[in-house]
């Protein structure tokens, strides 16, 4: 565990190896760095070096600063920032819908940086027509913190109705994370997400190994704007994980993990 000033925040991540490749993790929107664990010592004990971040205002990173602070660009540039003041050159980044997302958005700047690119339950797209609904969930958080129903709607939004009797643990972690967390932090960062621009007409620039995974009853980010990537992003790999909706890292860990180093190696 670490903590790095990057661009006047101090932000935490985990690291796991010391292999000369390097696998950058980037966790999705209302998490952290743990959701990756399973997958961070995979890969260290072949032989990689595995940094997973925690997002400004989420898990142990610092919050505070403006809405602009928390835009997925700046969410990019501090990555880069960070990455380059470890002396890291070169990346397989994997991200989960926010962290694909921020990806995305990184690649354009710095294609340089990324070795291959694993875009997991993520778009490149907007979500207008989910956009209300997120809006007033995310109010609710923040006026209420966790209640009952918004509970419940998180979730619906994250999860199968299986995740509760597969990983009971798991799902009771998680609640207790979205209670005790900073919430005007965690509101920030969740409003640059939802309200999110559309990068389709940029991924066709992207000329390394990319991998798209996606959970088949994800209806936050749905299997149609995978296939969209894969048609537009050449030579994409597309997989599919069954039993699975917006965070098949968590529900369904052995098979990203699997997909993952199928793909990476």
């Amino acid at each position: 565990m670490a903590s790095h000033l990057v661009n006047g925040v101090h932000y935490y991540y985990e690291e796991r190896g010391t292999g000369d490749q390097v696998i950058f993790f980037g966790h999705g929107l209302m998490y952290h760095w743990r959701i990756f664990e399973p997958q961070m010592e995979y890969f260290a004990a072949k032989g990689y070096r595995c940094i997973a971040i925690d997002w400004r205002g989420q898990g142990q990173t610092e919050g505070g600063g403006t809405p602009d602070d928390y835009s997925m660009y700046r969410l990019g540039d501090d990555a880069y920032q960070l990455l380059s003041d470890l002396g890291i050159k070169q990346v397989h980044w994997v991200g989960v819908s926010m962290g694909g997302m921020i990806g995305l958005r990184l690649y354009p700047k710095h294609p340089e940086l990324f070795l291959s690119l694993s875009l997991i339950d993520s778009s490149a797209g907007d979500a207008p027509e989910l956009l209300d609904a997120y809006r007033q969930m995310a109010d609710g958080y923040i006026a209420y913190g966790l209640i009952e129903p918004l509970k419940e709607g998180l979730d619906a939004v994250f999860y199968t109705s299986k995740m509760a009797e597969r990983h009971p643990q798991v799902q009771s972690y998680w609640h207790a994370y979205w209670t005790n967390a900073d919430r005007e932090s965690l509101y920030k960062a969740i409003i640059p997400v939802i309200e999110r621009d559309d990068v389709t007409n940029t991924i066709s620039q992207i000329s390394v190994p990319t991998l798209i995974v996606v959970g088949v009853e994800d209806m936050s980010t749905p299997p149609a704007k995978s296939e969209i990537m894969q048609q537009l992003i050449p030579n994409a790999q597309l997989r599919y994980i069954d039993d699975a909706s917006h965070m098949s890292v968590l529900e369904r860990p052995e098979a990203i993990t699997a997909a993952l180093a199928e793909f990476i190696g």
